[in-house]
């Protein structure tokens, strides 16, 4: 008999995904590519990253984050070049992210991001925007 227990923790949660990833690579002839970059400081601290996969002719792009010494200064425009266009070298051709009302909308659009579907009321008042871009 199984039995259901009470699991809240960041192991079950790689769990779940590894199984998911293993149980979707037999129906997809695609493999994640990880791709990443970032900016860090004199002292090596982290000072603005990005990071995604290109998953077929998807380029999927998980995180963009800047410090606030470093906002305003290019860098977030700067990672998402270079992102998109190692992304192109390996063959996609599409763009995907999603991003928070008061994250950067605005970044996007103004680089050829559009919105695909949002969900209002995220997660209680708040707006989730999915968005893609033609590369």
């Amino acid at each position: 008999m199984y039995q259901l227990k009470v699991d809240n923790t960041d192991a079950l949660n790689s769990a779940l995904r590894a199984q998911m990833v293993e149980f979707n690579a037999e129906h997809f002839d695609a493999q994640r590519v990880p791709l990443g970059y970032k900016f860090t400081d004199e002292q090596g601290e982290l000072v603005a990253g990005i990071s995604g996969c290109v998953f077929g002719n998807w380029l999927m792009i998980s995180w963009l984050w800047c410090s606030n010494i470093a906002r305003g200064k290019g860098l977030a425009d700067k990672l998402l070049t270079a992102l998109e266009q190692a992304a192109i070298e390996l063959g996609a051709t599409t763009a995907q992210l999603d991003t928070l009302d008061f994250q950067a909308k605005p970044f996007y659009e103004k680089r050829g991001y559009s919105v695909k579907y949002q969900l209002n009321n995220y997660p209680r008042s708040g707006t989730r925007y999915f968005m893609e871009k033609p590369l």
